[in-house]
Order: C-alpha cells, then sequence, then structure tokens
C-alpha cells in the first residue's frame, strides 16, 4: 500500500509540475510568439497547445463569517480544483458541486431540506479564479441551515 501512495503521489507531482509549464506557456502561445525562434508560431508540439487551451486554474477563497458584514469570518478555505485540494475540508464534494453549476455560485441550490425560520444571519464570500474566470461572491443566508441546503459543500469549511 505504501508503494502505491508513492507512485500516486509522485504522479500528481509530475502533472502539477507540466501543468504549470504548460500554463506558463499561455501567454506567449495565445499571442502566437515562438521563443526559439524569436517571434513565429509553433514553438510547441500541437498536442501540447490543446492541453495549454485547456487548463485554466482554479483556486478560490472561501470564508464564512456571523452576522451581515462578512467580517471577521470564523473559517476559511483554499479550494482547488482540478485536482481538487486546498485546505478545504470536502474539497472533492465541493468541487462536484460547482462543476455542476459552471462555477456559478448563485445557480448554486443543493439540499431539499426544511430549515427553521430563526433568522441568525452567516455570510458567505468566495475569492479567486473558477477555470481561468475571477470570481469575486457575497452572499448572506438567513441562518447556517439555509446556507448548507444552498451551497452544500462548498461552505462547509
Amino acid at each position: 500500500m505504501g508503494a502505491r501512495r508513492l507512485v500516486a503521489t509522485a504522479a500528481m507531482l509530475v502533472a502539477s509540475v507540466a501543468a504549470v509549464d504548460v500554463a506558463a506557456a499561455a501567454p506567449a502561445l495565445a499571442t502566437g510568439q515562438d521563443r526559439a525562434s524569436g517571434g513565429g508560431p509553433g514553438w510547441l508540439p500541437a498536442d501540447v497547445k490543446r492541453v495549454v487551451t485547456v487548463v485554466r486554474p482554479t483556486q478560490l477563497v472561501l470564508t464564512v463569517a456571523k452576522g451581515e458584514q462578512g467580517r471577521p469570518s470564523q473559517r476559511r478555505a483554499v479550494l482547488t480544483c482540478s485536482p481538487a485540494g486546498g485546505t478545504h475540508k470536502q474539497a472533492r464534494d465541493a468541487c462536484a458541486e460547482l462543476t455542476e453549476v459552471g462555477g456559478d455560485f448563485a445557480k448554486l441550490r443543493v439540499g431539499d431540506g426544511a430549515c427553521t425560520m430563526q433568522y441568525d444571519p452567516v455570510t458567505v464570500t468566495a475569492v479567486g479564479r473558477w477555470k481561468g474566470r475571477q470570481i469575486d461572491y457575497r452572499q448572506t443566508f438567513g441562518n447556517r441551515c439555509t446556507l448548507a441546503m444552498n451551497t452544500g459543500h462548498v461552505f462547509s469549511l
């Protein structure tokens, strides 16, 4: 079992390094620059160019705060997707729920349960990038139950 974990970790490390290298090449590809020849397109193989257009970073800083102000936050986590990770306790589930709505936090509707009408506001924020698209989300929910019903694992920090 230890060898499998080592192999999996090594594979993830190689994939991460490759993603960073490819992401670093994206600006040059977008402008058609060729580092090797000093200008013309084509300095990367076609299969790598296809990967570059697909690789878009996802990294979000999520916060949960008691009250309507959003500060100070009681909980905070970093969520990365593809692969799921960061400091988020349930990163895999949170990424899956966000993927279902295309990263649009306003479209999250996860639970079907009922919540009490007790008003104990909770404000959440999400700042960062979802597949390269800038995200700046802030929403106040009536209580923790309505937060959980609407956002599922995303703000379960």
